[in-house]
């Protein structure tokens, strides 16, 4: 076994990479997360980290809420943009990003018209972990764009989930990679 010094993160990866909206006093934001996860299945509760530099991080801590977006690997170019450049030099952010900001049903946020599912969130509690902040929110609500995507889970030929690696490098499944297992149905660790 060969030890060498690494970046311990990596070694948990890849993650979905998501895009993370939310709006405070006219004021849009959109960055690219894949340090999301659910916390809790009953009540539904997720936590994204943001780093406070992030111009993002600011609007959800004032706002409140934020929304998960949950992309396809066809917006792969888009998903990337978003992750590397500032709304602090760009003003116009979802121009360069290339999607579109339409209004959330149940927050006062923004969403993403491209957006195959989307969280709808309102922070509940937060926690600064070192170099991020975890923004711990309720699913208000939540849905998906394409019906044919989404039944108990995923459905592979029609959702092709955009999986974060690190350092620019991106993948997906396919239906050839998914196998279905039993699933036990006593008490299990």
């Amino acid at each position: 076994m060969k030890v060498i010094e690494i970046d311990h993160i990596r070694l948990i990866q890849p993650l979905l990479a998501t895009l993370i909206t939310s709006s405070y006093k006219n004021d849009d934001a959109i960055m690219t997360a894949s340090w999301v996860m659910p916390v809790s299945y009953i009540p539904p509760v997720v936590a994204v980290a943001i780093s406070p530099e992030r111009y993002t991080h600011r609007i959800v801590k004032y706002s409140g809420e934020y929304a998960v977006n949950i992309m396809t690997y066809e917006y792969l170019d888009n998903v990337h943009c978003a992750g590397t450049i500032s709304k602090k030099n760009y003003p116009d952010k979802f121009i360069r990003v290339g999607l579109t900001p339409i209004r959330a049903k149940k927050i006062n946020s923004i969403v993403l018209k491209e957006a195959i599912g989307v969280l709808e969130c309102k922070v509940k509690d937060t926690l600064i972990t070192g170099d991020h902040e975890l923004f711990v929110a309720d699913v208000i609500y939540a849905y998906i764009n394409n019906d044919k995507a989404y039944s108990t889970h995923w459905i592979p030929a029609y959702y092709k989930p955009l999986l974060y690696i690190s350092e620019g490098h991106y993948l997906t499944i396919d239906s050839n990679t998914v196998k279905k297992m039993d699933m036990p149905t006593e008490d299990r660790d």
